[in-house]
């Protein structure tokens, strides 16, 4: 639902720009309605190829709702400016504006869907995360253009001839001077022809109309009342129009004269960038290279923390506890965890006997307790859990743990680790082991951005073991065997013979009683052929593993620990210091695995998936362009568009991360558009004969309200999921923050940047200045 409420806030915050923007009711009306025919044409895609509505491919339209609309507004917005500037007919305009733009936003839409398709091939976690994700954007955008260059156009070609123009200013002419369209008016809300007053009222007479039919078609008084109706809601529509458009008035007015300032700082900076390229391009190198430093400065995770409302305790108490024991202590913990206010239910479950186990069932053992708490909706998981460890008090050191790490959350759903840092101790000789993963816990609970350390394989329960000395049992003239079937006999029991009730047969057993079957002493007092059972057999007490873990065919005892503050990254490296005074040896030996290990491998996947995302957009680009240095051009907005994203994530407190690394491949597709529609432009007005400067400040000024709008819709569609409201939605906040970040600042460096490259490339080689 949280997804839902992201993607229909972010439409009408869309709707809101638009109508800002372009004034006429209209085109935001028609775009609007492109809108909902593009998500069912994305749902038709969805089914076709087996994709399901989930949490990823809802965020998937969440996250593609800003950019749905981004080829609508390119189509609208040129056509706005052919009938407006151009004084053309709705058909002519319509026909010439989407025709001017159709290659451009193809392009656009390709190079953004090219971007998608590595990330459909990324394994491991950001693979399982962002497959349906990947798949509904792309559907979506192929959708959203099939809508731009069919639908909106012949809507646009229907739409008569408006009183009210747009009143944006002009900003520049092709000197790059400035000048304002006087020409165009503003017509103020609630006035004639105002736009407030005329999309209220002409609802509010639709639903009168629509009230009003079942009256009129039941005769002549049903007709009377249905004009009553009509004539009423006509009137109140108009007036509540009217009303809302007075209001509106001076919000309007003070919209236009901001934009109109802001268009004439702009391009008077694109003029000073153009007769100053050094300066701006070695500002954009210390640009990148304070975005390495930040970067390198940034805590890595494999993925965010997400607060899921929930936590797991652990208690283990002394091996050999009695059952009725652990479950005092364990209702102890359940009555002190249920007293915290932000906990709604706690799930217990108390210790399993070992001697009961099933063949591949895990077994807990009588001395352990499993608690799943629930808290509260709102209340944060952090302070909750932390009260909840200071019961650790009431029972021995290391009996009581609280798991809150990510893996706890999410590890179920990926199939990761248990914890966010797993060290395994491997070997053959177990007791060694064990040692050795004691040591490795005690110098890992030293690191201060580690906790919950804990030994992930449990000692098992006492047992007594008998081993048959070959030697006494041949001096004895006794058969090993017979002393093995012996002893089994005693402790297991043997069927003597059976029962039988009608049509059942039960079997009657022979063996000792409960209490002796498992008592040492029972088994000093056997004898066989006369034979004390100690003069065959060595007997001793031990402990019996719970569980047997094998990795590489080699048994394993990993030694778990959540990362507490910090990043995953740092943790793993204060914990390799740390356990580097600890020596391996041929017998036993260790290694740093866990979320580290997916995390590098997710990095590097995405690496590649970047790198892969540069080439598929520089190769339709260079189709486009049929140029092999315009898309070096075009892809100057990607390194832009990383100041961007690594500024916001050290605003806002983010890390480097799954989510926020798929967010900066995202990137690449998105910022190139704007960049690929403004050299398009230039292309056209250099062929139509302007010079290089004024084809350059000529684009400056036509394509800026449309950039702008593009850019806003995007980042506004984004806002509700960069905000991160809701349980899980922390795991997309830091993808929609890198994304709004990389696309705001790319949008203001491509402004000036790409047209001073563009420039400098073409004197390079031999153009027209």
């Amino acid at each position: 639902s949280n997804v839902v409420q992201a993607l229909v806030f972010g439409g009408l915050l869309a709707f809101l720009v638009l109508f800002l923007f372009l004034r006429d009711t209209r085109y935001p009306v028609a775009i609007a309605v492109a809108i909902p025919i593009s998500v069912v044409g994305t749902f038709a895609l969805m089914e076709a190829a087996g994709v399901s509505l989930n949490i990823m491919s809802l965020g998937g339209l969440a996250l593609g709702v800003g950019m749905l609309v981004d080829n609508s507004i390119v189509v609208l917005e040129n056509i706005f400016r052919h009938r407006e500037e151009l004084g053309k007919d709705a058909a002519s305009a319509a026909a010439a504006g989407a025709e001017e733009v159709q290659a451009a936003i193809t392009a656009s839409t390709l190079t953004t869907i090219s971007v998608f398709g590595p990330i459909i091939y990324v394994e491991g976690v950001a693979g399982a995360l962002f497959e349906d994700l990947s798949l509904a954007v792309a559907f979506s955008l192929l959708a959203s253009l099939l809508v731009a260059l069919t639908l909106l156009p012949s809507l646009a070609a229907r739409f008569g001839r408006a009183t009210e123009t747009a009143g944006m200013p002009d900003a520049a002419d092709g000197d790059g001077t400035g000048h304002r369209d006087r020409g165009a008016r503003v017509v103020a809300p609630g006035e004639d022809g105002g736009p407030g007053s005329g999309v209220i009222g002409r609802i509010g007479r639709g639903l009168a109309r629509a009230l009003s039919a079942p009256f009129r078609a039941l005769g002549w008084t049903g007709r009377f009342a249905g004009e009553l109706v009509r004539f009423w809601g006509s009137t109140l529509g108009s007036l509540v129009g009217a009303t809302l458009g007075r209001a509106s008035a001076p919000l309007l007015r003070a919209f236009d004269a901001g934009f109109g300032r802001f268009a004439d700082r702009y391009h008077q900076a694109l003029a000073w960038s153009l007769d100053h390229p050094g300066r701006v391009l070695a500002g954009s190198g210390v640009a990148m290279a304070a975005t390495v430093f930040a970067a390198g400065s940034l805590p890595r995770d494999l993925l965010p923390a997400v607060d899921q409302g929930a936590f797991t305790i652990e208690l283990a108490l002394a091996e050999g506890t009695a059952l009725d024991a652990t479950d005092d202590a364990a209702t102890i913990v359940e009555e002190a965890v249920l007293a915290d206010p932000d906990v709604a239910t706690v799930f217990s479950s108390v210790g399993r006997d070992v001697r009961a186990y099933s063949e591949g069932e895990e077994s807990s053992g009588l001395h352990t307790a499993t608690f799943q708490v629930r808290l509260r909706d709102g209340a944060p998981t952090g302070p909750a859990a932390e009260r909840a460890r200071r019961l650790a008090e009431r029972f021995p050191a290391g009996a009581l743990s609280v798991e809150t790490g990510r893996a706890t959350a999410l590890g179920a759903m990926l199939g990761g680790s248990e914890a966010d840092i797993a060290v395994r101790v491997r070997g053959e000789d177990l007791d060694l082991m064990y040692g050795v993963a004691e040591q490795v816990a005690s110098l890992m609970g030293t690191v201060p951005s580690a906790g919950n350390v804990r030994i992930g394989t449990e000692r098992g329960q006492p047992q007594i073991q008998v081993e048959i000395d070959r030697a006494a049992c041949a001096s004895y003239g006794i058969d090993p065997g017979t002393v093995a079937e012996t002893v089994d006999r005693a402790m297991r029991g043997d069927v003597a013979t059976e029962f039988v009730d009608f049509d059942r047969k039960i079997d009657v057993v022979v063996r000792y009683p409960e209490e002796q079957r498992y008592a040492r002493r029972t088994l000093e007092e056997l004898r066989i052929n006369g034979v004390p059972l100690p003069e065959l057999v060595t007997i001793r007490d031990a402990l019996g593993p719970a569980e047997v873990r094998r990795e590489d065919q080699s048994r394993v005892i990993p030694v778990y620990a959540d990362v507490v503050e910090g990043g995953l990254d740092a943790t793993i490296v204060a914990i390799e210091t740390a356990l580097a005074e600890l020596e391996r040896t041929a017998d036993v030996r260790w290694d740093v695995g866990g979320e580290n290990e997916e995390m590098r491998r997710s990095f590097r996947d995405l690496a590649f998936a970047f790198a892969l995302a540069l080439v598929l957009v520089y190769m339709i680009l260079a189709a486009q362009f049929e140029s092999f240095v315009h898309p070096f051009t075009i892809l100057m907005a990607v390194p832009l568009a990383l100041v961007g994203a690594v500024g916001a994530l050290v605003v806002t407190g983010q890390g480097l991360n799954t989510m926020s690394l798929i967010g900066v491949v995202i990137l690449v597709g998105i910022v190139v558009n704007d960049a690929i529609v403004k050299v398009d432009f230039i292309n056209q007005a250099r062929r139509q004969g302007r010079g290089l400067r004024g084809a350059i400040l000529e684009a400056g000024r036509v394509r800026l309200r449309p950039i702008l709008m593009t850019t806003v819709t995007t980042v506004l569609g984004l806002f509700p999921m960069a905000l991160g409201i809701g349980r899980g939605s922390d795991l997309r906040a830091p993808l929609a923050i890198a994304v709004i970040g990389g696309l705001i600042m790319a949008t203001a460096l491509t402004l000036v940047i790409v047209p001073v490259v563009y420039q400098t490339v073409e004197r390079l080689m031999g153009a027209e200045a």
